[in-house]
């Protein structure tokens, strides 16, 4: 399954200053880019989302805020980010420009097995039920930085394929660092605000019966218009496209499951096949069969 072709199909075109922004997929579970990026706030084009992959930031610079479910972290340099397939989070701007670096991995945990080091994936299994933090020692973040630094060379250098060859032995370096053990979970996540934090966790619990913005806020007897600018404030989406995103999210753990494409659709709150093969389509970048087709082909 090409882990990344939403991704890399839908990104605006109204899209920031771009130093350095190079898409490179090594495999099909494997996904690698260096990206430096000049935000402010207009330009800042993250929202809340989620993916069936693992998403690994290594933090460079920039003035940003990571959010995942409930919780919130400032990165620091050379810090770790791991978040597991399924979880929903985004980055956000803290300032009104600045310049965002960082390195970032998507994968699946079988990347690595077609090169014989599968067992360099197992730090992913560490936590599956939000956002990890590994704040590493000064030596092994050096250590880390100049094998990324060669690792990005090399993708530079085109596709030839003896770079291809030293990019992949580059990349099993980096994720031997990551494997290894030798930093410390960080201990720096809050919580979201209290009123937020308890408005996403009523849409979490019923995504599949709620039908509208209203009926939230309802059950907080806050006005539709005071939630809606809460949720685009801090997660730059709306009620409705966060609710629908969690639907397919759930949809498409069922159909991994072998439900079929119908049951999907209704278990997860959607009331007509028509609107939830749009809405998977919108999301996903791809169908609810093309889905299942790609979850076959990659078993």
């Amino acid at each position: 399954m090409k882990l990344v072709s939403h991704y890399k199909e839908n990104r605006s075109t109204n899209a920031p200053q771009i130093i350095n922004w190079r898409k490179n997929n090594l495999g099909e579970s494997l996904y690698y880019s260096y990206r430096a990026t000049h935000y402010n706030r207009a330009t800042f084009p993250s929202r809340l989302h989620c993916h069936d992959y693992f998403e690994l930031v290594i933090f460079e610079s920039g003035d940003i805020h990571y959010i995942c479910e409930s919780a919130t972290y400032q990165p620091h340099m050379g810090d770790v980010l791991l978040i597991p397939p399924g979880m929903f989070h985004m980055s956000a701007i803290r300032c009104d420009k600045t310049s965002y670096k960082r390195h970032v991995f998507y994968l699946y945990p079988d990347a690595l097995d077609a090169f014989g080091c599968s067992e360099l994936t197992s730090f992913l299994k560490l936590q599956r039920s939000g956002l990890t933090v590994f704040s590493l020692e000064e030596q092994v973040k050096t250590e880390l930085f100049t094998l990324l630094l060669k690792l990005d060379k090399a993708l530079e250098l085109g596709q030839d394929p003896s770079y291809e060859a030293l990019a992949i032995g580059l990349v099993i370096q980096v994720f031997f660092f990551l494997n290894k053990g030798v930093f410390a979970p960080g201990q720096r996540c809050t919580p979201l605000p209290e009123t937020l934090a308890a408005i996403k966790k009523y849409i979490d619990d019923n995504f599949r019966e709620i039908s509208s913005a209203n009926e939230v806020a309802s059950h907080f007897f806050y006005s539709r218009e005071y939630v809606s600018r809460l949720f685009r404030k801090h997660f730059n989406t709306t009620v409705y496209e966060y609710i629908k995103a969690r639907r397919i999210s759930y949809c498409q753990g069922l159909i991994a499951q072998g439900c079929s494409i119908s049951e999907a659709c209704y278990q997860s709150g959607f009331e007509n096949m028509s609107t939830f093969i749009r809405s998977f389509r919108s999301i996903a970048g791809m169908t609810p069969s093309e889905y299942r087709k790609a979850l076959a082909k990659k078993a």
